[in-house]
């Protein structure tokens, strides 16, 4: 007798189940509660069972959204298992496991939209790892924060989509195949599927030797110990093909994601900023008020105290607190954050730990907790406003630049400044971390830009050529180039490693108030009080012949001009 499409289906998931040796089919498939019908999940799972029932070092694939929480906890399991193994050569060996296994769940975290926690996991395991060559990748990928990232940096997109190989003799292999049976999270199960291939070394012995004869002879290994095989079955790859190719279509390289608009507020808004993951805007006045709105789907809900995951200076005492009674809410919605007497300047979001940073003229930076709306810390250092303010790499360090004529440099867990940058004859008005965090730029009114070291605040260089105060600073991403722009309505390149001056970007016709990288650093946005963004190729634009010579670009046909209807506009990428 025929039998139907569904028991087919039954009888082929009940043989492959028997096949691995799991439980009696009759605990997963009951036919009584069969569904004809098959969800996009179970589709993507059918498929690729098909795909890697015939792989030798086949564990399980799962196509599931990663709970990061349990895969911290998963990881950490599996690492203290290694540990306590007794038998050296044997933990030698599955400790080869722990490093890509720790480098895919941080990017299995950022694939699943889980920055905030992926980077928490990040600098929480990544001190485990002292191999030189280990630290270096771990370096690079410290400074992925997103998909596309990804795709930016070339080491960690080899990383990705090629297979990193691990020895394991037999006996370490069936341990490993025994663990995560018994304790194995579905997440570190995909990782090992998707990423790893295991070599099964039969005699340890034969082996060392087989090593020491081929050494500098394995064309086949590539980046950090990954070697040249393509990253997952072939759905996985297509299936990944394709969310890139929606991912290129609808972020068009010319495109704004997202516009945010103040009305009436042409007098007293001060400054803005946006969360990295675009579900809040926090914006300045000159009232001394910081009003927060949860910007597309997000709403701001009720005052949820929590203590913030990093250390605070000068905590503001408990009775302080805010309760939902007094919380203040105007009338478009927005909570209002009161604590500063004078102009807010400028602010950042540190989103790891959901606070808000905010300086002011009345010489204090505040901290804010966004889960209760209330200020946890106020830091006292400036003798004079604070104009501008930046945060380094993984928000461990935090400078600010002031009328004072000087920048600072703190760290949230002191009440004090850990350095001061002395040297401008004028207020300082743009301070920027390098990418590498060893590194400060500063711009000035007189005129100058200078590069100090955050360790010591020994200034490095001057950049002179400027022609009137300069408003903002912006090192590209890969750190070789240094962008500053204000009054005298260009944007001036400079090249740090030759202490040159590149190239001047002009095209504005008003005082440009902000000038940004794209990360890729592709192009360039500056924002004038002409109420017009550019972008600018940096291909077309940052141009050196081979003397060395400067060039300027006045060429109005090659940039992309945005009107914002604004008098005043500020882009950040």
């Amino acid at each position: 007798m025929k039998r139907s499409k569904s028991e087919v289906i039954n009888a082929t998931v009940e043989s492959y189940l028997k096949r691995r040796h799991y439980q009696q089919a009759g605990d997963f498939l009951c036919k009584s509660d069969q569904s004809i019908c098959q969800t996009g999940d179970e589709m993507t799972l059918s498929a690729t069972v098909k795909w890697s029932m015939s792989r030798d070092n086949s564990i399980v694939f799962s196509a599931i959204t990663i709970d990061t929480a349990a895969a911290d906890q998963a990881y950490e399991r599996l690492k203290m298992w290694v540990n306590v193994i007794l038998n050296d050569k044997l933990k030698m060996e599955l400790k080869g496991l722990l490093y890509p296994v720790f480098c895919h769940l941080y990017l299995e975290m950022l694939h699943a939209g889980n920055r905030q926690a992926a980077v928490q996991f990040l600098k929480s395991h990544q001190g485990e790892f002292i191999n030189e060559t280990e630290k270096s990748f771990l370096e690079e990928l410290a400074s992925v924060f997103s998909v596309q990232d990804i795709e930016l940096r070339p080491l960690v997109n080899a990383f990705r989509t090629r297979k990193y190989k691990v020895d394991m003799s037999d006996v370490a292999h069936i341990c490993l195949q025994q663990f995560l049976k018994k304790h194995g999270h579905i997440t570190l199960m995909q990782i090992i599927n998707t990423h790893v291939t295991i070599i099964k070394k039969v005699d340890s012995i034969s082996m060392d030797i087989d090593i020491n004869e081929n050494r500098g002879q394995r064309p086949e290994v590539g980046i950090n110990g990954h070697i040249e095989q393509p990253c997952g079955t072939g759905v996985d790859r297509e299936m990944r093909e394709l969310q890139e190719a929606i991912r290129l279509i609808q972020n068009s390289a010319w495109q704004p994601l997202r516009i945010f608009t103040v009305n009436n507020a042409i007098e007293n808004a001060s400054c803005g900023m946006v969360t990295p993951n675009l579900d809040k805007v926090a914006v300045g006045f000159s009232t001394a008020e910081i009003r927060l709105w949860g910007s597309s789907e997000t709403v701001l809900v009720k005052p949820d105290f929590r203590e913030p995951s990093v250390s605070l200076a000068r905590s503001v005492p408990p009775w302080n607190k805010f309760s939902e009674s007094n919380l203040f809410k105007d009338e478009a919605g927005a909570i209002v954050l009161r604590g500063h007497t004078d102009v807010v300047h400028d602010m950042r979001f540190i989103s790891n730990a959901d606070l808000l940073l905010t300086v002011s003229s009345d010489k204090d930076m505040r901290v804010w907790r966004l889960h209760d709306y209330t200020c946890a810390a106020v830091y006292n250092g400036h003798n004079y406003p604070i104009w501008c303010m930046d945060t380094s790499i993984f928000n461990l360090y935090i400078a600010t630049g002031s009328h004072d004529r000087t920048a600072k440099l703190w760290s949230l867990d002191r009440k004090f400044p850990l350095r001061i940058f002395a040297g401008h004859f004028l207020d300082v008005n743009s301070i920027r971390f390098h990418p590498n965090a060893r590194y400060l730029a500063t711009g000035s009114a007189d005129k100058t830009v200078r590069l100090w070291d955050k360790d010591d605040a020994n200034l490095l260089r001057v950049y002179v050529g400027a022609q009137s105060t300069i408003y903002s600073l912006a090192f590209s991403p890969d750190g070789k180039y240094l962008a500053a722009a204000g009054d005298d309505k260009s944007i001036s390149i400079w090249d740090l490693a030759t202490n040159s001056l590149l190239t001047e970007l002009k095209g504005h016709q008003d005082t440009v108030m902000n000038v940004d990288w794209s990360p890729d650093g592709q192009c360039i946005a500056s924002a004038s009080a002409d109420g017009i963004v550019r972008l600018w190729s940096t291909q077309d634009y940052i141009l050196v012949s081979n003397s060395g010579s400067k060039t300027s670009s006045n060429k109005t046909e090659n940039f992309h001009a945005y009107s914002t209807y604004c008098s005043i506009a500020i882009k950040k990428f």
